[in-house]
């Protein structure tokens, strides 16, 4: 009956947006309700004969990330709406924001005949459902941003740490910067990070020189900096935060002479929600992020449909459903499909899930001006990034980073065993 209840569901909000040429709130209320009030004797036995791909969602509708998890649905409900021409039923499942929550909501999307999981979240959820996936051989196409979960059969189309650094270390090798201080929070993003650049920095013949560690709660970095300035024997700068903690970073940098254009400053995708016009001393600053060609349609749309500006984790819950579209009228393996050469195109751009689980986008490159960022660098096509591959005790002892902030061989511990 669970399953008659969601697929009625499906079909009701499915009909309503049919009527129109944009979603309602009533629509989504509608959504909303609780599936015992669906009268199933109104619901034509035609609904059941559709060849149609069986897609699980789970995501966080209740708990700590529920605001999220509500917005990334609504997200897919704008997905629908957009492509009426598919032949996907999505089911969606509460993983109550906790690791118990998303086992137990994979293993009732599985019992209920799912083909395709996206979804969940957080680490933690995809950690849970990943042996219960794994066991049914029914792939997950998630939404999370660590890379130690992944392999075949458990993806992500999250925008990975790994593939930002790769992209934003390639365009300071073209600008002839070949010597790295890398700035981090002291958590397991921050080790990620490292690894990531560690990595990349081999591969494109550029030395990690050092590595600061801070703790996020704070906002005084002044000690942290002035020990990694003392020395300047590097000619780029990659700062891993966005907001007051960018703007400070950056700041006791420029305290300490360490400027453009004698040193270039890099970052990542979460410079792009902090407002950096005005922050002089980053103006030529550079962080990938994908094309905003397409996501500035979907953004406009959902602030329309929902009254505010969406977060950007949105649109890949919008683009997961376009994926999973595709992937319903292929006539091929699911996972063969899913890890195609070709690719996909989402309101994010061009994008890859690579066999080894991880995500691949054609990331843009843009500039910090007086002006808003503009884009210096075009993304690429070519989907090298591989982080698998990697693994940090091929490098040299002499080659490793000098680390500041934390305990070297706490740091050193963790690459061996991650």
């Amino acid at each position: 009956m669970q399953v008659l209840k969601k697929i009625a569901v499906y079909f009701l909000v499915l009909g309503l947006i049919g009527c129109g040429n944009r979603l309602t709130d009533n629509r989504i209320e509608i959504a909303n309700q609780k599936y015992d009030i669906i009268d199933y004797d109104a619901i034509s036995d035609e609904m059941y004969k559709i060849d149609a791909l069986n897609v699980s969602v789970l995501l966080p509708l209740s708990g700590k990330a529920e605001n999220i998890g509500k917005g990334m649905q609504n997200a897919m409900f704008m997905a629908l709406s957009d492509q009426r021409d598919n032949n996907v039923i999505l089911k969606f499942y509460d993983t109550k924001s906790t690791a118990l929550g998303a086992k137990d909501a994979a293993e009732n999307a599985i019992k209920e005949g799912s083909e395709l999981i996206l979804g969940p979240l957080m680490f933690e959820e995809v950690e849970s459902v990943a042996p219960v996936a794994l066991k049914y051989d029914i792939p997950i196409v998630s939404f999370t941003t660590s890379p130690q979960v992944l392999q075949k059969g458990i993806y992500s189309i999250g925008l990975l740490n790994g593939e930002q650094i790769e992209r934003v270390l390639s365009y300071a090798k073209s600008k002839g910067k070949t010597n790295l201080a890398l700035v981090v929070p002291d958590n397991n993003s921050g080790l990620n990070v490292l690894k990531s650049a560690l990595g990349s920095a081999q591969n494109k013949g550029i030395k990690l020189v050092k590595v600061g560690f801070y703790n996020q709660s704070s906002i005084d970095f002044t000690s942290l900096i002035k020990s990694m300035s003392e020395e300047k024997d590097f000619d780029a700068v990659l700062i891993a935060d966005g907001g007051n903690r960018l703007k400070s970073l950056a700041s006791m940098f420029a305290y300490n002479d360490i400027m453009y254009p004698e040193v270039l400053f890099m970052g990542t995708s979460a410079w792009d929600n902090t407002n950096l016009s005005k922050e002089t001393i980053l103006y030529h600053g550079v962080y990938p992020m994908v094309s905003k060609n397409y996501v500035s349609y979907f953004n406009g749309k959902y602030k329309e449909t929902f009254g505010e500006m969406p977060k950007s984790i949105y649109s890949l819950a919008y683009d997961g459903v376009l994926l999973a579209a595709t992937l319903s009228m292929k006539n091929t393996d699911i996972t063969e499909s899913l890890t195609s050469k070709s690719g996909f195109i989402g309101v994010n751009g061009y994008f890859k899930v690579l066999p080894t689980g991880q995500s691949w986008h054609s990331l843009e490159v843009y500039e910090i001006t007086s002006n808003g960022p503009k884009v210096v660098a075009q993304g690429e096509k070519n989907a090298e990034y591989v982080e698998n591959e990697f693994d940090v005790r091929y490098i040299s002892y002499d080659a490793l980073p000098k680390v500041y902030g934390k305990n070297n061989s706490e740091v050193l511990k963790w690459l061996y065993n991650n």
